[in-house]
């Protein structure tokens, strides 16, 4: 009787929100929200980085058209990811990333044995360590 009621309890408090293929077929080892919430970074076996900002775009609330504050629409609903950029240059394995605490700039490192950190909001490389 407890497992169901903590059940119950668990898929009042969970949702899913949304399912992003980004990496083809290669799996996402790691995820980070920025400080904000508004974007996101995923890390996977494509020794790729991309950067997401949620809910961009166009959406319908109390049947009227509202549009975001972004100055462009990429057709994406409230819900809804879209991609900003493509970070490449590790030669291996996205094992992890990290925001900095003015959420300017991103970390990530590889299997490659680099420490690569890119600018949050436009992924403009700043410095490679190895």
């Amino acid at each position: 009787h407890s497992q169901n009621i903590n059940t119950t309890f668990l898929k009042s408090r969970l949702s899913h929100a949304i399912t992003i293929s980004c990496h083809l077929f290669y799996p996402v080892y790691c995820l980070r929200f920025d400080k904000t919430g508004q974007y996101f970074v995923t890390g996977a076996d494509d020794q790729i980085v991309k950067v997401f900002r949620l809910g961009v775009g166009s959406s319908r609330m109390n049947g009227n058209l509202k549009e975001t504050s972004l100055p462009f629409n990429y057709c994406a609903n409230m819900r809804g990811a879209v991609l900003v950029c493509t970070l490449r240059g590790h030669a291996g394995v996205i094992a992890d990333i990290d925001v900095s605490a003015d959420n300017a700039m991103l970390a990530t490192a590889s299997g490659d044995g680099d420490v690569r950190v890119w600018g949050l909001r436009d992924g403009s490389p700043i410095a490679i360590l190895r």
